[in-house]
């Protein structure tokens, strides 16, 4: 018959590895103290080592039962931390007092059945306060996968999938407790015998987010022109990498003499009146989907997605008219050209490329006008 490992040894793994992420936790904390998430996440580690060292020492039932109220608020704080990294605010009350819930489970009916945790009778308390921790660890995992605000980051991913990872042991340890087969030392080795397993990937994840949000600022950082925020070609060929699809309107735009307006009115005018011209372009897309890039100087295009001829050039002149009367800036003009892509387009390079065209000719013709 194969005996059970030993629970000494896989207690001692499982403190050891949280106390050393708690310590982790608190070290990042320690140089970013207006980063609430580190000493959550550091809370619900080291508060999970001290929970399962007090859960080796016999105690009195209610504090057995204030430790399975600990385990779950452990889990709690995870949530807690993500929501403060992600939104700057914690989790409701509600999913506290469900974290909390595995105690009251515990403890009611220890108190009414009058029974001392050690006894084999008290079971019941054992099975609803297990059967507590799966519905709150369930809960956090879900909304950690399936939080419909935003969508979830790999390394929040990573630590759902790893928190549903000990559902299996928390089933097994219901089903031995319900066969009458269960004992504290059986339902506490199987939880820990995912620790060995799951705990490192849990905070991993959780490690991954902060390096995920620092890669997608500095990805934002390489696709956006830094004095309009407008889209550079880098940022425009990520969105728009192969051949442009049916429907796609391209819109150039350029500021008439500008090198006048610069020399006129100095460089901070010019950079105000480009920002200008990005901000009453951006405010008349007709869709989240529609992008406005800097191509370089005063060039700038506006791709437009699901349009006709007719919408394009509507648009194009809605833009020509409104950039004639900026408040706050001297008098300045744009000159556009419109066009939309072609089946034979292999590229928006050469969509582009018939846009300029069309732009040469509002220039020649004028300016202040679209062609």
């Amino acid at each position: 018959m194969l005996s059970l490992p030993d629970i000494s040894t896989l207690r001692l793994c499982s403190v050891l590895a949280t106390s050393a992420f708690a310590a982790v936790f608190l070290v990042l904390w320690s140089g970013r103290r207006n980063e609430a998430h580190w000493p959550c996440w550091a809370a619900s580690s080291g508060g999970y080592a001290a929970i399962l060292i007090c859960f080796a020492v016999d105690s009195h039932p209610l504090v057995t039962a204030a430790l399975f109220a600990g385990l779950g608020a452990t889990i709690t704080l995870l949530l807690d931390g993500v929501r403060r990294f992600e939104e700057g605010r914690g989790v409701p009350v509600r999913l506290w007092a469900l974290g909390l819930s595995p105690g009251l489970a515990y403890a009611l009916p220890l108190l009414a059945l009058g029974l001392s945790p050690g006894e084999a009778g008290a079971w019941p308390c054992r099975l609803l306060a297990t059967a507590a921790t799966a519905v709150n660890t369930a809960t956090v995992a879900g909304l950690l996968l399936l939080d419909r605000s935003q969508a979830p980051s790999l390394g929040r991913r990573i630590a759902a999938v790893a928190l549903f990872g000990y559902l299996p042991s928390y089933a097994a340890a219901l089903v031995c407790e319900a066969t009458g087969s269960g004992t504290i030392a059986l339902t506490a080795l199987l939880p820990m015998l995912s620790d060995q397993l799951l705990l490192g990937v849990l905070y991993l994840g959780l490690l991954a987010m902060p390096g995920e949000r620092a890669q997608a600022r500095l990805r934002l950082l390489a696709e956006r022109d830094p004095l309009t925020g407008a889209l550079n070609r880098a940022g425009l060929s990520a969105r728009v990498p192969g051949a442009p699809p049916p429907g796609t309107a391209v819109i150039l735009v350029d500021l008439d003499h500008f090198k006048a307006l610069n020399d006129g009115h100095g460089h901070a005018v010019g950079d105000a009146v480009l920002k200008a011209l990005v901000a009453v372009v951006t405010v008349r897309l007709p869709s989240p989907r529609d992008l406005v890039v800097r191509l370089g100087g005063d060039e700038f295009a506006v791709v437009l997605h699901g349009t006709d001829p007719a919408a394009a050039r509507a648009f194009a002149e809605r833009v020509r008219t409104a950039c004639r009367d900026v408040p706050g800036l001297p008098a300045w003009t744009v000159s556009l050209g419109v066009t939309l892509a072609r089946m034979e387009d292999r590229s928006l390079d050469e969509t582009i490329a018939r846009a300029d065209g069309a732009l040469y000719r509002a220039k020649e013709t004028g300016r202040d006008r679209a062609a």
